[in-house]
């Protein structure tokens, strides 16, 4: 592990989680304690945590507003909740206040604990280095990535969203589509376009608009999968390259992203904006070209809006609806 990364404990005074560290500490992962908020936010401002832990307490909402702050104040790090209760109120609160990463069981297997903080760090490489991506990916789809010294450069970038761009886009299907052919990779292909943008715009204003842009392009981000992209297409449209053919895995996936975003209020200049997306989902197939994809994609994406928005279609159901 980089000596700059580490493990930040939230462990008020009185608590004593019936977990043991030491096997952590053996592996080279650096683990720092805070008891209470201000201790934690001084370190934080010195150094920001890869990954923080907080445990259930009796005042479970110490322990909320804690992981609450991070995500605010610190989203790329990672969120870790540990409790031995399951009551929906907590697990709601934990996930909708907080946006957890992950929800463990106490006490947590060694084994388990270990491999998910060693996840948790790697998700937090990706979100602070995401060009490093490509450098773990390789190892995955060495050939998809062959030419990954040509990409690194911000002309694949786009500067508002910091996904990639249109042009990245381009090039990463391309690849994507050949490595199928030869390989048999699979992997589904999602288009999205932010409901009712214009309307947006002449509401609150294109300087709202680009704020819009900027945190739905953040919420991307944060919730892409190691093996997945995220680009901004154009406008307020954007795609994901998302590995698998399994089409309801990957829907389970984006609606996960679609009610974050639903329950997402920001607030710009005094002002409270909500917004939706919609999104088509196209899986990959022998007869398909690159643009046939495209093309199945965006009926989808179309099919979406025009049957009520905020909502994820899946081209291969229509076509099979339309029998």
């Amino acid at each position: 592990m980089s000596q700059t990364m580490y493990l930040l404990v939230y462990k008020p005074e009185g608590t004593d989680p019936d977990i043991d560290f030491e096997f952590l500490k053996q592996q080279g992962i650096d683990i720092v304690y805070a008891s209470n908020m201000k201790s934690m936010i001084d370190m934080m401002r010195k150094r920001e945590a890869t990954a923080v832990m907080a445990f259930y307490e009796s005042e479970e909402k110490n322990a909320i507003d804690f992981l609450r702050y991070i995500m605010r104040q610190h989203p790329n790090t990672q969120r870790i909740y540990i409790t031995e209760r399951l009551e929906k109120n907590l697990i709601e609160n934990a996930v909708n206040k907080a946006h957890i990463n992950y929800l463990l069981i106490s006490p947590p297997d060694g084994d388990y604990l270990s491999g998910l903080i060693g996840k948790a760090f790697r998700r937090y490489q990706f979100l602070t280095q995401p060009m490093k991506r490509y450098d773990d990916l390789a190892g995955i789809t060495v050939d998809l990535l062959e030419h990954v010294d040509k990409y690194k450069n911000e002309a694949n970038t786009d500067p508002l969203t910091k996904l990639f761009n249109r042009r990245s886009f381009d090039k990463i299907l391309d690849k994507a589509m050949v490595l199928y052919k030869e390989n048999n990779l699979h992997f589904s292909l999602v288009l999205i376009d932010l409901d009712d943008f214009k309307k947006l715009n002449d509401t609150y204003g294109h300087q709202a608009g680009d704020e819009v842009l900027r945190v739905f392009g953040s919420i991307l981000q944060n919730n892409m999968r190691q093996e997945d992209s995220a680009f901004r297409y154009g406008g307020e449209e954007f795609a994901i390259i998302a590995s698998g053919d399994k089409a309801e895995n990957i829907r389970l996936f984006i609606d996960r992203i679609r009610i974050q975003v639903k329950n997402k209020v920001i607030t710009f200049e005094d002002q409270q904006i909500s917004f939706t997306f919609s999104a088509g989902l196209a899986c990959t197939k022998k007869s398909f070209s690159r643009d046939d994809l495209i093309n199945a994609a965006d009926k989808a994406l179309y099919h979406a809006k025009k049957h009520g928005k905020d909502q994820i279609v899946v081209y291969q159901e229509i076509v099979s609806n339309s029998h």
